[in-house]
Order: C-alpha cells, then structure tokens, then sequence
C-alpha cells in the first residue's frame, strides 16, 4: 500500500487534474473515450478567450509564462535574486553592471512597443518610407504599365533582395543552414513560398477568397505609392489574388515539404538563374551571402517550383508584380503600426481563424512576444532566474537518460528490424544531444557578456518601427554569416521560455526550454507518474522523430544517408501505413459541416513519435518506481498509478480549437488535432489498454 502525499503540491496537482475531469469520470468507458474522461471538466470551465483561436493545458502555461516575463519587464533590476551561480547577487561588479545594461535593453525594447501613443501620431508614416523603397527599387510608370519583361527582370531581383534584407520572403522562402548530408557544413537553402493564405486549399474556397481580395482592396486603396495605382486598388486586388492563386496551384504538398528524400535537391547557385530567370535567385543569393564565402552550390527544394513560379511572374503586369511585392512587405510589418489603413489586415486575419474580426490581445502581451522575438536570450536569461532550478535540469536530464535506456531496450528486442540497422540505431540513440532548459554556449545565457557580445551592434531606441527593422535585419545578417563556418551545434531554436520542444534531425539532437519544464507536465517534488506521464511522454515523443519516416533517413551523425536494409525499409513501411489508415480515419468539422479527415501523411512523423514517446515513458517510468514506489495522489484513488501515468498525459493535451482554426491546422499542421492525439495514442499503447483492463490489449499500431 502506497503512501499518501499531503504536500501542498500534491494537494495542487490533485486538484488541478479533479478540475479538469469528466464530472462523470468514473462512469465513462476509458477504452474508447479518455478524451472525454480526461478533458471534459477543462472544457466546461474553460473558453476560449477573444483573442485566441484556441485554448489548452498548454496555453495556460504560456501564459502563466507571459506573465511572468510580463512581471520581469514591468520590474526593477532584480539585485536581490540569489537562486544561483549567475544570480545578480552573485555576479561579480562587472559582470552584474553588463548583467543591467542588458537588463535595461529588455526594458527599452518593450516600453517602445508599450508606448502606444507615440505608435498612433506616427500612424502609418514609417510602413509608407518602406513602401516607398520597394516601389524606387521596382518602378511602374505612370500610364506605363505593361506586361513584365526581361529588362524588367534585373530590378525585380533587386527588389525581392530588399525584401530578405529586411527578413520577408517574396515567391520563395530563402535561408543558411545545415546541409542534411554534410551536417557540419552550413549552405544556402530555397523552398516554395510566395503564399499570404494558410494553405493552397484556402484559394479553392470562394468565400474565403472574396473576404480576402475585399481586404486586399482596403489596403491598396490607402497604401499603393501612386494615385493612378491606388485608383486601380480595386483591379491590383484581383490580379494579385490572381497571381497567387496560380502559385498556389504548383505549391507542393506539405507532406512532400516536410520528406527529405523529396526536397534534397543540390544545384549550382550559378544555375538558379537558368531554372527561374525572371526572380533572379542567383543574383538574390549572391548579394546575401558573405564576401569571402566561396561555396558556388545551394539547396534548392522542387526546382520545378521555382521554374513555374518564374514562368506565372513573367506573364503577369508590372502593376500586378508591384502590388505584389508591396503587399508582401506590408503583411509582414502591418502589425508594427497603429493606423486605421492597417486594420483592415488585422480584420481579415482574426476572421480567418474564427475570432472576432475586432478582437485585439492586451498590448502587454503582444509586447512580451515581442521582445522575446527580437533579444529572447536575455529576456531567458532572466526568466531562467525566475522559474528554474539546477534541481530541475538535473531531473530533466534524469528523465531523458531513462528514456534513451528503455528506448534502446526497445530497439534491441524488436523483430523486425535486421541486427546490423539495430546496431546503428542503438549508436544513434546513444548519440543523441540532449539539450535542456538553455543555452550555454551559443550563445551562454548565464553570462552576460557573451549575451552582450551576442547583441552587439543593435541598437534599441524609442522607435517601435525601427527597432523591429534593425533587429530582423540583423538576424537576416546573422544567418547569413554563418555560410563558410561549421555548424554551430551550440545554436538553440526556442528561447527558454517557451512551451515546447523539438528533434532536429541533422543535429541529432533533442531540445527542451525550461517553459514546457513547468506544471503540469513537470515538476519537482510530485510522485513521478506526474513528469513522467506528461514530461517523459515528450521527451520520448522527441526521441522517437529520431526514428519516424523523416529522421530515419538521418544517421547517428545527421547524415542524411541509406543505413537501413530494404527489409528493415519493408517492415517499417508496413508499420507506418497502419498509422497513415488509423489517423486518416479522425475527423474535424468541416466548414460546410461535413467532416474533413486527418491527413495521415502529413502527421504520420508526429503520430509515431507520440506512440514511441509514450511507450518508452510508461516502462521508463516502471523501471524507476520498482525500487521506490510513487505515494498516492489525494482524491484520485479512483485510478491506480499506472492509470494516473496515462490521465497526466492526456491531461497536457486537453483542450479546444475553434472551427475555423482547426480547419487551418488540417491543411497546414504536422500534428493531429488534441482529441485524436490522446485517443489515437492510447489505442496505440499496450500499457494503456493493460492499465485499465481494455477489451483489445494489443495495439492498434506499433513501432517503437
């Protein structure tokens, strides 16, 4: 018998997961509805607030989160703070003077955005200056348009350059990262872009379209450069959804997107230019990247793309083109404004996710995102100081080392996998770099002159507008400079404060910031089953991309290489299309009320990571209590431990979405909808179905 923990955080874990259950809990069949036994108590007492398209476990710890940076941010220095080595208290008299000055760059940052009277007398002055210098650097003629031709060409390459400079993509997306079969060298990468809906399905829906060229219209009207083109706001507005449309139809699939054996695709950046002549890439590419960079090839996803792309801009009017571009550059820095000419955009985006079309979030927050977007490792350093202990990193990385040792155990007793990819696997797992809470290298958040090396030459001053343009452009500049270096394996791809995670497959490596560290899904001081059920659960999830069909391509290097025999292929195949079946049978409401269907392809990588990662937290988590058992939560006696492991677990994914916004997600999200996670995972966990007795013990898929 175990013991009953009385500690006030068990008492608050118990009362959270009381909250959030099915009043009618212990009458509702777990083997078919966990969802609802789980989450039916979290809908009911919570809606979806104005100014979200939706509301989750997960969203309240990122705003529990927000808050907290919001307190930071509205606060004096912190001198007192003393929880750690790097604590202002602790740091020496010069390093806790840098430790303030970037302390007041934070605050300045944010109280530029706070200022929002300032932001209303500019209006919408610095969005025309830019808009100016796209229509300088691609004119149109009064009374000269015509359709685009070759002279033409030069400028609008020279155009879709300012554009990346200041961080917008125009027809295709453009980076510097690592080369998934040479993972320690940094290249210049391309993939099809050009889009301002959500998806290519959303230019096949005609009530959609019509509220978009109607919002498209209100903006050319007002923000055009030229009276002639502001009076054909009316024609530019159509022919630009025109043009995107066509984009549309030639943009391929996010499934294909997402398969690196789909978009690998080397060329000589010399020969870009050949494959799109009227963008120009070559040229675009060749001002970006660093003087001394002698690289001559890229990356460059669905060629093909980029030759159609070239063909559809070539046959459209220079006006149309203009327009275009001018539009691209306002979606992107609207939001950086107050102005009566920008609301229209701000309209049309809240209607295309289902919330009031007048709906605005609280300045603060918006404010926060802001400067967590913009001087995120400073704002984490002092998030770190508030919400995260060395304890805690420790029993983190506790945690992931179980779940890389079940996950081999896994790995070896598998049948159907030859010995020899076994033996890779397992070289693979043990590989992998974990990374948890922060950054300590690139750069070290816990010092603060690396974190002021890090910023140096960003200037913050009391220009919201400029602000933004200084810092996207230098992180344009930054990514950019990495071309010529080794990859930097110090490098992170959230800040701390973030409520996530991720696998990335050419660094074999798995990241968790210290915001999805946080209850519910992880805590200190709770019976494990808690951050196990929640915590482990992700973290095995993460391990398991290692593995799923994209990152099985990927070595124990990054590599992206042929390590597997085509047996092992076969049989995993065989697995993976039982889960492509299984999720493509989930379905959300469609907006014509008929149900629209998972699309399994898409989230197959996600569904099995969510089966592999429950899977290895479950017997991570047996293995640990063999010796100490969990003590027993108050009130929940109801379930045994193996039990809570799994309501824990799908209590982190509790929550609702409004139509329109799951919609979205359909078309554009590798993930599956929440409800289809909790059900489609249990139904895949053998653990599960054994823990509360379930008709069918064994699972519906399996893989790892």
């Amino acid at each position: 018998m175990s013991s009953l923990c009385l500690t006030p955080a068990c008492i608050h874990a118990a009362s959270e997961i009381l909250y959030n259950l099915s009043p009618d809990y212990q009458t509702i069949d777990p083997c078919t509805n966990f969802d609802t036994l789980v989450c039916d108590g979290f809908n009911s007492r919570h809606d979806i607030p104005q100014d979200r398209a939706s509301y989750s476990t997960g969203t309240i710890m990122s705003e529990n989160g927000q808050t907290t940076l919001r307190h930071i941010l509205e606060s004096p220095y912190p001198t007192a703070s003393d929880h750690s080595s790097f604590s202002p208290r602790n740091l020496v008299q010069l390093a806790a003077s840098t430790d303030e000055e970037n302390f007041l760059m934070i605050q300045d940052a944010y109280n530029s955005c706070m200022n929002e009277t300032t932001l209303q007398r500019l209006g919408v002055a610095p969005l025309v200056s830019l808009i100016d210098q796209v229509a300088a650097s691609f004119p149109v003629a009064e009374g000269g348009d015509g359709p685009l031709e070759e002279a033409d060409f030069a400028a609008l390459s020279e155009t879709v350059l300012l554009l990346e400079k200041m961080g917008i993509g125009a027809f295709v997306g453009l980076t510097a990262g690592a080369d998934d079969k040479n993972p320690d060298v940094v290249i210049v990468q391309a993939y099809p872009g050009g889009l301002s809906l959500p998806s290519p399905e959303y230019y096949q829906d005609n009530d959609t379209v019509a509220i978009y060229q109607a919002m498209l219209v209100e903006v050319f009207a007002t923000l055009l450069p030229t009276d002639s083109s502001r009076a054909s706001a009316k024609e530019l507005a159509q022919s630009v959804v025109d043009l995107e449309t066509k984009i549309a139809a030639i943009t391929p699939p996010p499934e294909d997107q997402s398969d690196v054996t789909k978009y690998y695709n080397i060329v000589k950046i010399a020969d870009v230019g050949k494959i799109g002549p009227a963008i120009g890439l070559d040229s675009v590419v060749q001002a970006m990247v660093p003087e001394n960079y002698t690289g001559d090839s890229m990356l460059l996803a669905f060629p093909e793309f980029l030759g159609n792309v070239s063909e559809i801009v070539s046959q459209a009017s220079k006006s149309t083109v203009q327009s275009y571009l001018i539009w691209q550059l306002v979606n992107v820095y609207s939001s950086y404004v107050e102005s009566p000419e920008t609301q229209p955009i701000d309209r049309f985006s809240n209607t295309l996710s289902g919330k009031d079309p007048d709906t605005k979030p609280e300045r603060w927050k918006t404010c926060v995102s802001y400067v967590d977007s913009t001087l995120g490792w400073i704002l984490s350093r002092f998030y770190i100081e508030a919400t995260f202990s060395d304890e805690a990193k420790e029993y983190g990385d506790q945690i992931i080392l179980d779940i890389k040792h079940q996950f081999i155990s896994k790995l070896n007793g598998l049948s159907w996998m030859d010995d020899s990819v076994k033996k890779l696997a397992v070289n693979k797992v043990n590989n992998i770099d974990q990374k948890i809470g922060f950054p300590t290298t690139s750069p070290n958040i816990t010092n603060p002159d690396a974190l002021q090396s890090y910023y140096s030459g960003l200037t913050i001053s009391d220009s919201f507008f400029n602000n933004t343009l200084a810092s996207n452009s230098r992180e344009v500049s930054r990514i950019w400079s990495a071309l010529g270096k080794p990859v930097d394996h110090g490098k992170w791809g959230m800040q701390a404060d973030i409520v996530n995670a991720y696998y990335n497959p050419v660094g074999n490596e798995i990241v968790f910031p210290a915001g999805i560290m946080q209850f519910p899904v992880f805590q200190l001081g709770l019976p494990g089953y808690v951050s196990y059920g929640a915590f482990a659960s992700v973290a095995g999830h993460e391990l398991s991309h290692a593995f799923d069909n994209s990152g099985r391509h990927y070595d124990e290097n990054g590599n992206f290489t042929d390590w597997w025999t085509n047996n092992t292929v076969q049989e995993f195949d065989k697995r993976a299309n039982c889960f492509v079946d299984q999720y493509s049978n989930f379905t959300v409401q469609g907006d014509d009320g008929e149900p629209l269907h998972v699309n399994g392809r898409l989230t197959l990588g996600e569904n099995i990571a969510d089966a592999g990662g429950v899977s290895a937290a479950f017997a991570a988590w047996k293995s640990r209590t063999e010796s100490a058992p969990d003590q027993t939560l108050p009130g929940l006696d109801f379930f045994n431990h193996e039990q809570l492991f799994f309501v824990f677990y799908a209590n982190w994914w509790c929550g609702k979405t409004r139509k329109e916004q799951a919609i979205q997600y359909i078309y554009t999200d590798p993930h599956s909808p929440a409800f289809a996670r909790v059900l489609g995972t249990t139904a895949n966990s053998r653990a599960f179905r054994e823990s509360f007795n379930c008709p069918v013990k064994e699972p519906t898929c399996e893989l790892w």
